[in-house]
């Protein structure tokens, strides 16, 4: 039963009984980023100043045995593109570390995993081996936040409708005449087949 105070009694100048507490600030969070381009670290640091930037998958695994709310992960790194997954320095070699224990790392079990390449297989590689190992993943290509792919204003309607736009073009592909003619314009001059 909900009780209800008695309002008849109450003094709104009475000093409260206690001073209201300052809000408790919430504790930063503990993020990795891994990636070699120091353009990209100084954007990321920007945004997020309280990361921990690591250039090589070396430093990155030696970081992983402390916990971390965030780990932001590359694939491609020392300056080279579009590397093969089975390398020792890219980023799959930090999951393949990652995913060589039957469960989670301790230290890292509810850390969420972001990978930012631009390199969508290995990428996609990434994502999908942290997910099979009970790891919390997700691809990101570095830069594009949510809000960049939402469109705000509405779309504008279409001329015609899909499936007449199909229908129009197989005909025009084969030949058949349309089924709705287009009026005559005048000026319009039919084509001489004559010559």
């Amino acid at each position: 039963m909900i009780e209800i105070p008695d309002t008849a009694n109450f003094d709104a100048s009475a000093e409260p009984d206690a001073a209201p507490s300052a809000p408790v600030p919430a504790p930063a969070l503990r993020v990795l980023f891994m990636d070699d381009d120091p353009l990209r670290a100084e954007v990321f640091l920007e945004r997020c100043p309280q990361a921990v930037w690591v250039e090589t998958a070396g430093d990155c695994i030696a970081r992983l045995n402390e916990p971390w709310d965030e780990v932001h992960l590359d694939h491609d790194l020392g300056g080279e593109q579009y590397v093969d997954v089975n390398r020792d320095d890219c980023g799959m070699a930090v999951v393949r570390w990652l995913c060589a224990e039957a469960e989670p790392r301790a230290s890292v079990r509810d850390t969420r995993f972001f990978i930012h390449s631009y390199n969508f297989g290995a990428a996609s590689l990434m994502v999908e081996c942290l997910l099979r190992n009970g790891y919390t993943a997700e691809f990101r290509p570095f830069g594009f936040d949510l809000m960049d792919f939402l469109a705000f204003d509405p779309l504008p309607p279409p001329r015609r409708s899909l499936r007449r736009r199909a229908v129009a073009l197989w005909r025009r592909l084969t030949g058949r005449a349309a089924l709705h003619p287009r009026a005559p314009v005048p000026g319009d001059e039919p084509a001489d087949d004559s010559l």
